[in-house]
This record gives structure tokens, sequence and C-alpha cells, in this order.
């Protein structure tokens, strides 16, 4: 394949945005009717003539039944708040800086994803506003991002144009690189062995790549939500795989079709399948480019602290695009090079859970405070 990269347009997209397509994807309701606002008023300050798309995913105050088709009118939002102030001037800036609101096909949220969470799993409702948005989406390149996620300077498109020529191989099925952020994108040869796990918090990359990658996606079943309530886990799974209720993370649903269509050899049965752990890593290294978050200059609230401790954070769970270019230099060495280097880096005190004699501490800690809480009620 004969790979080909307009620098051009992308020296345009970072001087107006003009080339460029802004999905962005979520939830709107009471509580962030604001938060929504501001971060579309921040892109459209960033990129001028960029087309901005925001597809609701669900809502709070949307009456759908007065809802003509898919666009949502502006005089629909406005009329559940005609004597909240507040409310009706940001529902007004959304408008006044977004192409076009969409609202996307129902959903239903599924059971939790872990047995150490209450958090409904909304990867459906993501699904569907995704593929709304994209569906509107008329530019050569596309930013799709969740809608509580903002990037608060240009840096991303140079560090995609600083990594789009990186050297690709066989696995290379994407026209370019898709940029994706380093938290949430798994290193399975850590803590996890989840393969094929690539962040879903943004994409950027061409049009065609990434509607094609969303192309493939289908709803999450039931019976996949709550896979391990009734079927055993693979008899060596360890202690934070076995936290899962769901038979793929959501990660793996999203991104895994794509690739199983384009290599058919492939296997994922469970989150935890290592059959094809080196190749889902040979796949992100010719597909994807690993941005680190603080380099792009990344805001969300929910995430925040996972944000200010990205550099010790990654250095076990996730993965960097430095160890990603060492795959491509030498895929032979692959064990050897990433996961000793991975390993030894574990001991930050967000990861002290995973050291047995920490885990013995706190486990005394916990007993204590148990005794404590008796003797106090007693």
């Amino acid at each position: 394949m004969v790979y080909h990269f307009d620098i051009g347009t992308l020296d345009n997209i970072y001087q107006n945005g003009e080339p460029l397509s802004i999905v962005i994807q979520g939830p709107w309701l009471n509580k962030n009717i604001q938060e929504s606002a501001l971060i579309c008023r921040h892109w459209r300050n960033m990129f001028p003539k960029a087309e901005i798309i925001f597809s609701v995913s669900s809502s709070d105050f949307i009456d759908s039944s007065e809802n003509a088709g898919e666009n949502i009118l502006p005089e629909t939002a406005l009329s559940a708040f005609k004597t909240d102030t507040i409310r009706a001037e940001a529902i007004k800036v959304l408008f006044n800086t977004t192409d076009i609101v969409i609202q996307a096909p129902g959903a239903l949220p599924l059971p939790p994803i872990k047995n150490d969470t209450q958090s409904l799993n909304n990867v459906n409702l993501q699904i569907q506003s995704a593929k709304s948005g994209l569906k509107h989406a008329s530019r050569k390149y596309i930013l799709r991002i969740r809608n509580d996620l903002c990037l608060m300077s240009k840096n991303f498109i140079s560090v995609y144009k600083n990594n789009m020529e990186n050297k690709r191989r066989d696995y290379a099925s994407f026209i370019q690189k898709i940029l994706i952020p380093e938290i949430f994108t798994i290193n399975p040869l850590t803590l996890y062995r989840m393969p094929f796990h690539y962040s879903d918090w943004f994409h950027f990359g061409l049009s065609e790549d990434i509607k094609n990658l969303w192309a493939t996606v289908e709803n999450v079943s039931f019976a996949d939500s709550i896979y391990y309530e009734n079927h055993p886990f693979l008899h060596d799974t360890n202690v934070l795989e076995k936290k899962f209720l769901i038979r793929l993370a959501v990660e793996q649903f999203i991104h895994f079709p794509y690739f199983k269509e384009k290599f058919p050899f492939l296997n994922l049965d469970y989150h935890n399948d290592t059959r094809n752990l080196n190749e889902s890593l040979y796949i992100m290294a010719d597909n994807f480019i690993v941005a680190n978050i603080k380099d792009i200059n990344a805001y969300i609230k929910k995430y925040q602290h996972i944000v200010r401790k990205i550099s010790k954070h990654t250095r076990v769970e996730c993965i960097s695009q430095n160890i990603l270019d060492s795959i491509i230099n030498d895929p032979d060495s692959l064990f050897d090079t990433i996961y000793p280097d991975q390993k030894k880096r574990s001991d930050h005190r967000m990861f002290w859970g995973y050291d047995r004699r920490t885990a013995l501490i706190r486990r005394g800690r916990q007993s204590c405070n148990s005794l404590l809480r008796w003797y106090r009620n007693s």
C-alpha cells in the first residue's frame, strides 16, 4: 500500500480548522449543560472554520416527541428552561458555536463492566452517538471526541505530524495513522493482559479511516455484558482480570471488529485472550499514534487526577509511543525490551496494591480498622 501525507492540509487545520470536522459525542444533561456549552465554544474559538457536530447520546430535558427527525432544534432545547436563564444561555452558546446538534438513536445502558463499580456501561449509547455524528461529518479530517474531554491547545496536530510518517509494516490498514490518547491504551504485557485495548477517548485522522473503523462496530449484547456472571474465566486469569463481568472491554468491542475484518486469522474471544497478543501490538504500532495526554494539553474533569500523574500511570498499565517505536524497530525483541522495562518501574505508590508486601500491610490495616469500628459500635 502506498501512503501519501498532505502536510498542507494539516497546516490548514492548524490555522483555522477548515479541513476539520469535530464530532463531539456524549450525554446532554441538566448537570453538564454549561460545561458542554463552554467546551463547544472553546472548539469554535480554536478552530473558527471547522465543522462542529454535537451528537447527543442521551438527554434528560429534550422532549423527543417534539424533535422532528434527528436534528435538535434550538427552540426544543430552550423550551425546557424558560425561567432558568443560566441554562438557557448555555443552550444558546452551544447552538451558536456548533453547525449541527443531533439526537442519536436511543440505546439502553448495560450492567456495570466490573464487579468493583456500580457505574452502568454506556457503550451502546457511545456507539450510537459516534456513528450518528460521523454520518454528518464532511471534511477531510475528523476529530471524534467525548463531550467531557477538551484539548486546550493545537499541540495534538503537531504530535500527529511528527509521527505520521513513521515506518509501517505488514499490519498497516488505515490510509494514515489515527491519533489516540495514551490513557487506557493498555499494554497487554503488564497488569492487564488485554490485547486490542486501544483508547476510545478520541480519534483524530482521515475521515475515511475513522468512518471505516466505526462502520464495523455493533452494539454490545446483554449476554456479552454479563458474560463472566455465568461463564468461567480462563485458567490463568489474574486477580485484576477477574474484576471484569463483560466478555470484552469496551475498547476491544470498538476496535477489534475492524482489524478482524482486515486480518481474519485474529482471535479475541475473551478480554484476556492472548493468542494474538503480539499481533495486537504490531497492529497498534502500524495504525495508531499514541499521544501523551499532557503533551496535547488535555482536560477531562472526570479523569484529571490521572492526567496529572500520566508519566507514572503509563509506566505500568498503559503504553507510550516510545514503546511502540521500539516494537517497529525490533519486533523480535518484544518481550525482552518492553516487559522488564515496564515492570521495574512499578514501584510508584499508585500501584503498591500489586506488591505482595504492601498488600499484606493493607490487609492488616483493614483488619485493624474493622476491629476499631466494631469496638466503637459495641
